[in-house]
């Protein structure tokens, strides 16, 4: 009878545990894999940057459910020697930033994919497990369709972009036409399955996105080269269609892609490249010296902004900011972590059971993704690095001949992943989602005419994130538009002098303000710099030419400005005036 008990007492303990580590589990992928995806936050400009609270969400929880279940911690030594060296130079890369604060801003998100690779290393996922993620996916891309058969016809579905809800979906289109051919699953689960495969490919065509066309093509051709063995037409069949179609549209391609707004922007990081091509400028420093190297007739085309902040292209963008050895260090891992998993399930005699299936899913998902980023910014943005990062961690997972750590060494892990994940999370409410409810105020109060709402907001800010570039040059717009020129002036010199040098159209309108004051020495010294970074700005060239004949006399340099707006736009009403007024008045 007392053996009975004690039994009785081990076998509920067992429940107990067993029920802890079910909740635990499903309710950290209930806020990953389901709310991650769908979430937004609309008081906040960037309504998207509330996603990121999911991934540290997820790595609390689960981080806590490793503590309480004793687990130990594995990876294989290869992968964990490539990480370290990775994340190891990220921090060096970071220090020898000149732009610290940017560098950090980068760092924060690298820390987030570091922690969910950690976890998702050590989970093994149930088939169940998957169904946030598709269920997430499926409303996504119903809402997806929805917004192009709406008057707009713009896809930006839960992600604010057609490009950054390409790029998630992607990873979901080949784990549910993987799961679509479980050996021995229901019909129609498979069915299902099948069905949102075919959701996803439409509401990637939707976006009418080329880069997330042609990777969800490869995606697809990756998986088929996975699952069929032996028949080398059948397993090479989606590649060789993809080269065929490739070659047949090359033409067109390359004449898209030259006029293409990223041909120019390309052109000018390689440039810097060129200088800095081991160690890079330094992680997350690209938009502030790209501006010195950019190819100025980026700004002929009609998709040019004064601020570029994205290489488009992630292996460009990598090489840049932290050099040749960076990139390799990120191309090693990826490549370590996809053979490695390969290897240790090619051999095995399961076929098309769940978890080859869901490993093929996962590598299919990753080569979708790592396609796409040869012409995106997707891995840029947390809505599909934190889930690329989060496969490659599953992956990874899979691979035999692991080390493991005992757990008197592993507690400490997940203990120091649980809190920094909690700091992180904290962190990223006040510092990071709540400067962006005031930022949208202050816009839509400026959009109203209500300049003095507009630059409380934007000192809200500031206050909370003096490193807001963004809310500061708006603020000095503001203060400039309501007669407070002295305190724009000392704004726009702040961003000039600290925070980023020519930020915009800071040099042009500091020119503005100087030239309001009088000060015209001034106002030609910034308006020279605006012409320097952008000399197709009409705006600018005529300014210049306007200060030369009415304050400073200098009527041949007056004339060859107003050429050079003649030569950008030969219909220009203003030069063309100027010049005939200057005839009729005997000075030319």
């Amino acid at each position: 009878m007392h053996f009975n008990k004690r039994g009785a007492m081990k076998k509920q303990t067992r429940i107990k545990e067993v029920d802890i580590y079910k909740i635990y589990k499903v309710v950290a992928l209930f806020f990953f894999l389901f709310l991650g995806p769908l979430i937004l936050f609309k008081p906040a400009y960037d309504y998207t940057l509330i996603k990121n609270i999911t991934g540290y969400v997820f790595c609390i929880l689960l981080s806590v459910l490793f503590i309480i279940e004793k687990k130990e911690f594995t990876i294989e030594t290869k992968i964990f020697i490539i990480l370290l060296c990775f994340f190891i130079y990220l921090v060096f890369s970071s220090f020898i930033a000149p732009f610290g604060y940017a560098a950090a801003r980068s760092l924060e998100d690298y820390l987030l994919y570091l922690l969910i690779f950690l976890v998702a290393l050590n989970i093994r996922l149930e088939k169940q497990d998957v169904y946030f993620w598709f269920a997430a996916g499926f409303i996504a891309s119903v809402v997806a369709l929805c917004n192009f058969i709406g008057p707009g016809r713009y896809v930006i579905s839960t992600f604010g972009n057609p490009n950054f809800f390409a790029g998630h979906i992607l990873m979901l289109l080949p784990l549910a036409l993987a799961f679509s051919f479980i050996k021995d699953d229901k019909r129609s689960a498979k069915l299902i399955f099948l069905v949102c495969a075919v959701l996803f490919f439409f509401s990637i065509l939707a976006t009418k996105s080329r880069a997330a066309i042609l990777a969800a093509v490869f995606g697809i051709s990756t998986l088929i080269f996975l699952n069929c063995k032996g028949n080398f037409l059948k397993r090479y069949s989606g590649y060789i269609i993809l080269f065929l179609t490739s070659a047949l549209f090359y033409s067109r391609f390359y004449h898209w892609l030259i006029k293409n707004i990223r041909w120019y922007i390309w052109g000018g990081t390689l440039k810097m490249i060129k200088v800095k091509p081991i160690i890079g400028w330094g992680l997350g420093n690209f938009p502030f010296f790209y501006p010195y190297y950019r190819l100025r007739e980026y700004f002929l085309q009609i998709e040019s902004t004064p601020v570029t902040t994205q290489v488009h292209n992630e292996y460009l963008h990598i090489w840049v900011e932290t050099g040749l050895v960076g990139l390799l260090l990120f191309l090693g891992l990826i490549f370590v972590v996809i053979i490695s998993a390969y290897i240790s399930y090619t051999n095995k005699n399961e076929k098309r059971g769940f978890d080859i299936m869901l490993l093929n899913g996962c590598i299919a998902g990753i080569m979708s993704v790592l396609v796409d980023n040869i012409f995106s910014t997707n891995l840029r943005n947390p809505s599909t690095a934190m889930y690329f990062w989060f496969l490659l961690g599953i992956s990874a997972g899979y691979i035999r001949d692991k080390i493991q750590f005992r757990f008197s060494m592993s507690r400490y892990l997940w203990y120091i992943t649980a809190m920094a994940a909690f700091v992180m999370c904290v962190f990223t409410s006040f510092y990071r989602v709540l400067p962006e409810v005031y930022f949208k105020r202050g816009v839509w109060a400026k959009d109203a005419g209500d300049l003095k709402e507009a630059i409380d907001n934007y000192l809200i800010v500031c206050a909370i994130n003096p490193y807001n570039y963004e809310a500061w040059y708006k603020m000095a717009f503001a203060y400039g538009e309501s007669g407070y020129i002295n305190k724009a002036e000392e704004i726009y010199l702040k961003i000039n002098n600290h925070l980023f040098p020519h930020y915009a159209k800071t040099d042009a309108n500091l020119g503005t303000l100087y030239m309001r004051k009088g000060d015209y020495k001034k106002a030609i010294y910034y308006y020279k710099w605006a012409e320097w970074f952008n000399p197709y700005d009409i705006d600018v060239l005529c300014t210049i030419s306007s200060i030369d004949i009415m304050f400073l006399n200098n009527i041949p340099e007056a004339l060859s400005y107003l050429r050079k707006v003649l030569t950008i736009d030969p219909e220009n009403e203003y030069a063309n005036r100027v010049i005939d007024l200057l005839k009729k008045e005997g000075k030319i």
